[in-house]
């Protein structure tokens, strides 16, 4: 049986999931005009951006099911909180 998320606990892990989407977004952004300097910028090392170039950046289907799980986590907030 899991236990249940509390409502205190999710805000950290929405941003971070928001804010793991939106540096995938600006990577893809990035590998498609060939930008090392903003991956760099973002956080990446030469070895991942190596990775990422190979496989085409990040797929879509990472971040919607990032955005999958911020709306799971927003639903079990709102029954937690009430």
């Amino acid at each position: 049986m899991s236990k249940p998320i509390r409502a205190s606990a999710m805000p950290p892990d929405i941003d971070r999931l928001k804010q793991a989407n939106a540096i995938m977004r600006l990577a893809n952004e990035a590998l498609a005009r060939n930008d090392v300097v903003a991956l760099i910028a973002l956080g990446f090392s030469h070895q991942h951006i190596g990775e990422l170039k190979k496989k085409g950046g990040f797929r879509s289907s990472a971040m919607e099911q990032n955005t999958r799980m911020i709306t799971r986590l927003r639903k079990e907030g709102g029954a937690y909180a009430q």
